[in-house]
């Protein structure tokens, strides 16, 4: 943000106002899934984070910077909550701790080598090349394409297999 004109102080002020942002989407997204479509609800968080990405990537000033970093915070934060709950809903419980710690392997790895990566772009650049933010933005818009296309009666995967297995079970049985 530096680079495109916003003062110091406001570009660290913008982390804290992501980072309260966040804890902001954390306790909002539980109330806002026991009212509305947990699908859609992901899909508007999605779109959040890479609205919020863009907007950052191109902030001229201190106001935009911070309304940028408000929108990723909110995204961010409400991610962590929005992705188990889908989880448990298409895959049940019953591999859950698996695949929510799969979940956040993916997370750490990501974590991890991002910043390196990004850190190593900017040695070779220069400066931090707006083409690699809005490659990162439309990683984020190809996930709200896909969060488009989750089911929304809410059947787990391999429900149909399981409701069948069980009705011949009950059938067998008498």
């Amino acid at each position: 943000m530096t680079e495109h004109g916003v003062i110091a102080q406001s570009a660290a002020l913008a982390l804290s106002v992501r980072g309260g942002a966040g804890i902001l989407g954390r306790l909002c997204v539980g109330f806002l899934i026991d009212r509305f479509s947990p699908q859609r609800i992901q899909t508007f968080i999605l779109l959040l984070s890479a609205v919020g990405t863009l907007v950052l990537a191109f902030a001229s000033s201190s106001l935009i910077a911070l309304v940028g970093a408000a929108l990723l915070g909110i995204g961010l934060g409400s991610e962590a909550d929005v992705a188990p709950y889908l989880l448990a809903r298409y895959f049940g419980r019953r591999h859950f701790s698996v695949l929510y710690g799969l979940t956040w392997t993916a997370y750490a790895i990501g974590g991890a080598t991002g910043p390196m990566m990004i850190g190593h772009l900017y040695d070779r650049a220069g400066f931090y090349q707006p083409r690699f933010i809005v490659y990162l933005a439309c990683v984020s818009f190809a996930a709200v394409a896909l969060s488009l296309v989750l089911r929304r009666d809410g059947r787990r995967v391999g429900q149909k297999a399981d409701d069948i297995a069980s009705a011949s079970t009950v059938s067998l049985e008498s």
